[in-house]
């Protein structure tokens, strides 16, 4: 891989040891993808998710001790967060992990992130432009950085996005690369999603169905917002590991088919009919308990108008004792909630509010949990699995507050 003058000076270590180790773990990471040279990145999206995994921690804290500071715009993801601490008895962690997410916070707070605490930053700041570089982590805001955006990154893992933010740098391979970014296969749609919950079913079934594929999604309706496709790219890269799509008519890089696949054909062409959804909704049901312990939603981080429509949902109405109804947002979107009221109404309603935290860094099994219901596609598909092993009943909404509350 081909270093400028900079890069150079910036490996050998003349602009400081963090910068040193940072270009080391890159120019090994492009060396192993062949990539002909590193590009200059501006905006950086850090994982931060699993504390419990010390190796992450320790070289976070490493970074941190040898001086790094983030040269891109670095926002970060939910994490098991301190100001949840204590706040719900009942719902506690180790003290291990406590200390080890403390640790954690401190250390990147050090690099000089923008302490955003969600999955969502495009909605808090950090917005790169059509065809820029940035180097982000967490599935569900990389498929929105590449799909909805048309910024460009590959799927980072954790180590790699701060590195990259150290120095403004990242091999350019990939995802990073205009001809990689042609669509690989069609999605007709013969169904026609409306709310949330469908876009969110939907990614599902794509991704189940082109796992590591780039879809082309054929018959999106016009009326789909950036929200809709928020939870549809979360699905997606969740069940499929997909980082990339493309919905026809509609994002940066698909004005039509033909743009979309850069003038090939779809390697695979699928169409997806109500027959499809009926057999993921059965398969996201994976609980066969008839009761529920929690409702957990907020995955992705949901916008001021969810919470709008949550609390025109709990109006006057109270969750049960034996229900743990609990909702996750990064701290910005609950900020503005409780100026227009929306946090007293739902915290009196029973909710149990987590800011810029996400139950996947949790271990409800030691919550007493066994069973939780969700609106949320991707936390269906990862609840059942470690650290959280739940059984989980997949709803709409409206009906995780009718069976929190009825």
């Amino acid at each position: 891989m081909k270093l400028t003058e900079q890069e150079k000076r910036m490996l050998g270590g003349e602009e400081g040891e963090a910068t040193s180790l940072a270009m080391q773990m890159l120019t090994k990471l492009g060396e192993a993808y062949d990539a002909a040279r590193m590009v200059s990145v501006y905006s950086g999206h850090a994982g931060c998710v699993y504390p419990q995994f010390g190796a992450a921690v320790d070289l976070m804290e490493r970074f941190a001790e040898l001086g790094g500071m983030f040269r891109a715009v670095t926002t970060v993801n939910p994490v098991l967060h301190p100001c949840n601490f204590d706040r719900f008895p009942a719902l506690s962690e180790p003290a291990s992990i406590r200390d080890a997410s403390v640790r954690q916070i401190a250390a990147i707070s050090k690099l000089g992130v923008v302490p955003t605490w969600s999955c969502t930053p495009y909605f808090h700041g950090n917005l790169p432009r059509l065809g820029e570089p940035v180097c982000w982590a967490e599935s569900s805001a990389i498929i929105f950085a590449n799909s909805v955006l048309g910024a460009r990154t590959n799927r980072t893992a954790d180590g790699i996005d701060v590195a990259s933010s150290i120095v403004g740098r990242t091999p350019e391979f990939g995802l990073l690369i205009t001809e990689n970014r042609a669509g690989t296969a069609l999605a007709k749609l013969e169904v026609r999603p409306k709310t949330l919950f469908d876009y969110s079913t939907l990614g599902y079934v794509i991704g189940k169905q082109l796992p590591g594929s780039i879809p082309v999604i054929e018959g999106m309706p016009s009326e789909t917002t950036t929200n809709h496709l928020k939870v549809l790219g979360a699905a997606m890269a969740t069940r499929g590991g997909i980082a990339m799509f493309h919905a026809v008519g509609m994002t940066p890089e698909a004005a039509s088919r033909r743009a979309a696949f850069q003038g090939a054909t779809a390697k695979t062409e699928i169409c997806i009919t109500d027959r499809d959804i009926r057999m993921a909704l059965e398969e996201l049901n994976v609980s066969d308990r008839g009761d529920i312990d929690a409702v957990a939603i907020g995955c992705p981080h949901p916008t001021i108008g969810e919470l709008q429509e949550l609390v025109h949902l709990l109006h006057d109405r109270i969750v049960r004792s034996s229900i743990d109804f609990c909702l996750f947002a990064s701290p910005e979107t609950l900020n503005l909630a409780a100026e227009m009221g929306y946090v007293d109404q739902i915290e009196a309603a029973g909710v149990k509010i987590f800011s810029g935290d996400c139950l996947i860094c949790h271990f409800p099994e030691t919550w007493g949990w066994r069973c939780v219901a969700t609106d949320s596609a991707k936390y269906a598909c990862t609840l059942p699995s470690p650290p959280t092993n739940l059984s989980v009943r997949y709803a709409t909404l409206r009906n995780c507050v009718a069976m929190a509350v009825e």
